[in-house]
């Protein structure tokens, strides 16, 4: 054994890092090209790499409502709010009648 340290070609692999597509996608902070390699389908895992999301009806619905959180703004719960507002101003209008 040597006391030189091993050369196995690292230096080969380490210009193929380098040598490597890259991402190409503008930085918010500075406007300047993402230096990350890019994966095949041409952005880093940070910039579009992973996935696209559901793209039919179903995977589209089943996302929606798994991101559903309270209903207040849904349509029904608009709807029944609409209809106490209604409900409300009816009865103002009836007790100032009254008086």
């Amino acid at each position: 054994m040597t006391d030189e340290p091993q050369e196995h070609g690292w230096r080969a692999h380490l210009d193929l890092a380098h040598a490597a597509p890259r991402c190409g996608a503008r930085r918010k902070r500075d406007g300047k090209p993402c230096c990350q390699p890019a994966m095949p389908n041409g952005r880093c895992r940070v910039h579009g790499g992973l996935s696209s999301g559901p793209r039919t009806p179903e995977g589209l619905e089943r996302s929606r409502r798994s991101n559903w959180k309270h209903g207040h703004y849904s349509a029904e719960a608009k709807q029944v709010r609409r209809e106490a507002r209604q409900q409300y101003r009816l009865l103002r209008e009836l007790i100032a009648v009254g008086n």
